[in-house]
């Protein structure tokens, strides 16, 4: 091999390993994450921007970050909790993020905000496997835990008191607190196992059983005032339910015993009437509008007959992605706005109902939609 060849593979060699390193570096330090969502083990997360041209005209991500949770902060703002327990706000264009305080690294399953979003109760397991309740108050930047033997809680919708379920031997012990947690008061006690409790209207407060497809569910109700329990479905298998704002709406779901066939209605509590809307969806898929007549859902996609609600908590739902869509309670008609490849989690709607947010499941970020 000739002295010029040698030289020409040396400065080859050279080369290459500068744009190897080059790269390298870009990598590590310059490259755009795409955000980590943590997950259990064995628990799969797609990240995905697959939506078609117009629909990202109308759709875009609010936040980098994957988020457990998010409410409207005022009416420009939203509050949220990220994946690692920052809490922060940003405005209805996602800027002027502020953060604005934190919860400990423990894994957070559930995030609950007031309708003000002046306060924001988290589940948390610690290391040991003990779970545990608290309350994060937006205003004075402080955090506290509930009693131990708190099992679910709820706002009721100035956001200024507090209702806990607590086990207690034998019964579920209903009690308000103040958002101090200065005063308590026992408001009743009840054997309904595993509540779920969803303060609605100021002296209602919706009780509902942990939906399941393979068991029956029971939804009742308890006046803070009379501290009386009326039941309002029972026996009802699938059965998830949320409340219009004025209460005299149910969005449920009901399934066969199987926890097949799911059906999404709509009861209409003064007339007494039912409607189907004919979605896959569920109640925590759906934002009410103001004036209890419109409903915005996440429907599912799908051509099989999964167990409603287990196997989409489980995400062992084989779907091609989500419709969302606008359904008129009067006249009963659905209207598409946008599909694409969404999981649409928990939405909520702007106070001028111009926007609506929601939290993909596909990749974690909150979202915006303009309507």
């Amino acid at each position: 091999m000739s002295n010029r060849t040698k030289k020409i593979l040396k400065i080859i060699t050279i080369i290459l390993v500068v744009v190897f390193v080059g790269l390298l570096i870009y990598n590590l330090f310059f490259k755009k994450k795409t955000p980590v969502i943590p997950t259990a083990p064995g628990e799969e997360v797609i990240i995905s921007d697959e939506f078609a041209p117009e629909v990202k005209d109308r759709l875009i991500a609010l936040t980098e970050e994957a988020v457990l949770g998010a409410g409207l902060k005022g009416d420009s703002s939203i509050i949220y909790v990220a994946w690692d327990g920052q809490i922060n706000t940003i405005d209805f264009d996602g800027d002027k993020n502020q953060k604005i305080g934190a919860v400990p690294g423990e894994r957070t399953g559930e995030v609950k905000i007031s309708a003000n979003g002046g306060l924001i109760g988290l589940k948390q397991t610690l290391p040991s496997g003990a779970v545990r309740r608290v309350v994060f108050d937006a205003e004075k930047k402080n955090l506290r835990s509930l009693p131990q033997n708190t099992e679910d809680l709820s706002f009721d919708p100035e956001g200024k008191n507090i209702i806990i379920s607590l086990a207690e031997t034998g019964v579920g012990a209903l009690t308000a607190l103040d958002a101090d947690g200065l005063k308590q008061t026992r408001l009743t006690t009840t054997k309904i196992p595993d509540l779920v409790l969803e303060w609605f209207s100021p002296n209602i407060v919706a009780l509902k059983t942990k939906p399941s497809g393979l068991a029956y569910g029971l939804l009742y109700v308890l006046d803070t005032k009379t501290k009386k329990i009326s039941r309002v479905i029972g026996s009802t298998y699938g059965l998830t339910a949320s409340f219009s704002p004025s209460g005299n709406r149910i969005l449920y779901t009901k399934t066969d015993s199987d926890g097949r066939d799911l059906e999404l209605n709509v009861l209409n509590r003064d007339k007494k009437t039912e409607l189907n809307l004919n979605i896959m969806s569920l109640p925590e898929k759906c934002a009410w509008s103001q004036d209890n007549r419109t409903l915005f859902c996440g429907a599912i996609n799908t051509e099989s007959d999964p167990v409603m609600p287990d196997d989409y908590y489980k995400d062992k739902i084989e779907s091609s992605g989500e419709d969302i869509v606008r359904i008129n309670l009067d006249t009963g008609q659905t209207q598409k706005l946008i599909g694409g490849f969404m999981n649409v989690s928990k939405p909520f709607l702007a106070p001028d109902e111009s926007y609506l947010f929601f939290v993909n499941k596909k990749d974690g970020r909150l979202y915006r939609l303009t309507l």
